[in-house]
């Protein structure tokens, strides 16, 4: 496997140009820069404070600007929002895992802050996690629906956190091939770790 672009995204870019998903292919990009500047400076680790929640799903109204609008967090109930409920589902069921599993707290093993955000970009083909948080598109209804469907695709994005925080793999070629690798197997612990769910229907 040979990963040739600095991009930390669940669709690799190939299959996004298969498919004809420019929209989603243009905004990775736009990822791609964000990610390779961060990376020139020095990786910090953010701490959460006594009164912050520990995770925070936020809303980004089908727009691209991050981390959008908060509309749940740790400790409130369900919304109404599938999207949104499933992502909060989630990372409590992937911090979970992680705490139990690997007695590590949050993807920094000092309680780091998880900000999430849902229904990023139109119809967008993709979830990532760009060095600060993970986030989510809707997909376009034929080729990939909702990307909180399936919480192991967040397992999956919150791994990248975890392997940045740790091995610090640069993004490209085989360490990038590695860092995806170590993503699957999180994953896959994750669904072993939590029973299957059945996927409710959006509504609206």
């Amino acid at each position: 496997m040979d990963i040739s672009r600095d991009t930390c995204t669940f669709i690799p870019p190939r299959l996004l140009e298969r498919i004809g998903a420019a929209d989603a292919l243009a905004l990775d990009e736009q990822l791609r820069v964000r990610r390779s500047a961060r990376a020139a400076g020095a990786r910090t680790t953010a701490a959460r404070a006594v009164d912050v929640p520990a995770w925070t799903v936020h809303d980004a109204d089908n727009a691209t600007t991050l981390p959008g609008r908060p509309v749940r967090a740790a400790g409130q109930p369900a919304t109404g929002d599938v999207t949104v409920d499933e992502a909060a589902d989630g990372i409590e069921a992937t911090l979970a895992m992680f705490a139990e599993a690997f007695a590590r707290d949050s993807y920094d093993g000092a309680g780091a802050p998880v900000s999430i955000t849902v229904h990023y970009g139109k119809d967008y083909d993709n979830a990532f996690w760009d060095g600060t948080q993970l986030v989510f598109g809707d997909g376009d209804g034929t080729v990939f629906e909702r990307f909180t469907g399936s919480a192991d695709v967040l397992a999956h994005e919150f791994g990248h956190a975890v392997t940045e925080h740790t091995a610090a793999l640069v993004y490209r070629d085989q360490p990038g091939a590695l860092n995806e690798s170590v993503s699957d197997v999180f994953a896959a612990c994750f669904k072993q770790h939590r029973p299957a769910r059945p996927r409710p229907r959006a509504t609206g």
